[in-house]
């Protein structure tokens, strides 16, 4: 999982404005030089899992949650994953749940793009949702999306977010 090596919600919350809008300092709210969960946790639920705009009040339910992440991928807007964009999110959030990188793997009718329906099919039967929804209910929550998102920040997994790991992430969001 930590082969996701960063935050499946950034792209998933469909904006750079995570990292690159915020600095370490505003995230560190007792200014120990570390992020820790509950800060994280925190500061992510209120001011961050509404970008989902989950319609029901129990979460995000399975539907929402590929629409978003696809959307998210989707960096220039064309309702299609390019190569480049499907190696994005393989390579960072789906590694661990599809065997095959290339886009001809989930490319069904040939046209060297990935289409919503294409990349559903290919995500909807591995565990790309569940891994996320702990409690097996049906949403994410926005404490189970906080997170899977922390845990995924947390790339040396030590329980704590620091300057470095923070940074990995900003240099990402640049990158798309």
């Amino acid at each position: 999982m930590k082969y996701i090596l960063l935050i499946i919600i950034g792209v998933l919350i469909n904006s750079t404005a995570l990292a690159q809008n915020t600095s370490f300092e505003d995230w560190d709210q007792d200014d120990d030089g570390l992020i820790e969960r509950h800060e994280f946790v925190d500061k992510f639920v209120d001011e961050y899992f509404q970008a989902w705009n989950p319609e029901n009040e129990h979460g995000i339910l399975e539907e929402g949650f590929f629409q978003e992440s696809f959307a998210g991928l989707d960096t220039d807007g064309d309702r299609l994953l390019s190569d480049e964009e499907w190696l994005i999110g393989y390579n960072y959030f789906f590694r661990d749940y599809l065997v095959y990188d290339d886009i001809v793997s989930v490319d069904s009718d040939g046209d060297g793009q990935v289409e919503y329906v294409e990349y559903f099919d290919s995500l909807y039967e591995t565990s790309y949702f569940t891994d996320i929804d702990l409690d097996s209910d049906n949403y994410i929550s926005e404490f189970e999306l906080a997170n899977y998102v922390f845990d995924n920040w947390d790339t040396n997994d030590s329980g704590l977010i620091n300057r470095s790991e923070f940074n990995q992430f900003d240099e990402y969001y640049l990158d798309i």
